[in-house]
């Protein structure tokens, strides 16, 4: 089934955030594309959609990298096939930043490792199993998510579970310290709270991730994205996400507020 409405809400919004971070006007961009100034505003606000190789073309004008064009385009060419955007090799986090840059709720479950917007520097490249052949560039990536988080105004409810596990790990690490009064000083962000959950949950191995609208008029559809060791799906059925919805708030009712001493959680 493919996930149109997703698909739709991404490209539009990503094509708005490029045209945004690029600093060009729209006559600038209509005129090295040789079209409209109409035509940009149609395609920033949805009415038209265009098509892969314009994208990409105004991906590129406006700054993109290469893995964002690629992505990009991927979207649309899959909107106008009918497929499903479900391949890990082609970058579902995008949906995933877009996502977290305008929903007005969302939910983050991670049974392993600290997410990804609360890691710190040494923790990211220090502590993670292998991340292929830039790190560095992984982490640039990680740490401007967690800019956009810190600049969103209204800010969004922003919720993260994690399993005791995450902490579990870096006992005995000279970072460890620094990464939980990371965690601490995020923790205080309005609307925000991060807890934590011991025990075992039969049916949540793997992370995943709800994005909600609650009001914001740029926000994804709701949607689920789960991400597991050799692939990463959306899922937008509505029956589905409110299962994992529902699932999420149980273990939600289960946690702990993140406080005190990394000793408190560890020892």
């Amino acid at each position: 089934m493919p996930l149109s409405t997703v698909a739709e809400w991404f490209y539009r919004a990503d094509v708005e955030a490029l045209t945004k971070e690029s600093d060009l006007t729209y006559a600038q961009i209509a005129a090295v594309l040789g079209v409209s100034v109409r035509t940009i505003q149609n395609y920033v606000s949805g009415e038209t959609r265009p098509k892969a190789g314009m994208v990409a073309r105004l991906a590129q004008i406006c700054g993109a990298s290469e893995m964002r064009t690629d992505f990009l385009t991927h979207v649309i060419s899959q909107l106008d096939n009918g497929k499903i955007v479900s391949d890990l090799n082609e970058r579902n986090i995008f949906i995933v930043e877009r996502a977290e840059a305008t929903a007005g709720e969302f939910w983050k479950w991670e049974p392993w490792y600290i997410p990804g917007p609360l890691q710190h520097q040494r923790y990211h490249l220090e502590r993670l199993p292998e991340q292929g052949v830039s790190p560095m560039q992984n982490w640039q990536r990680k740490h401007r998510r967690y800019l956009t988080l810190t600049a969103r105004r209204p800010a969004p409810v922003m919720r993260f579970l994690m399993s005791a596990n995450a902490l579990r790990q870096i006992r005995g690490w000279d970072g460890a310290e620094q990464q939980f009064n990371h965690l601490l000083e995020i923790d205080q962000w309005p609307n925000c709270e991060i807890r934590v959950l011991d025990g075992l949950y039969y049916g949540v191995e793997h992370s995943f991730e709800i994005f909600r609208p609650s009001g914001f008029l740029k926000a994804p559809p709701p949607f689920v994205y789960v991400e597991t060791i050799d692939q990463s799906r959306h899922i937008e059925e509505v029956e589905r996400v409110g299962l994992y919805y529902d699932r999420v708030k149980r273990m939600w009712s289960a946690g702990q507020r993140i406080g005190g001493r990394l000793d408190d959680w560890i020892r």
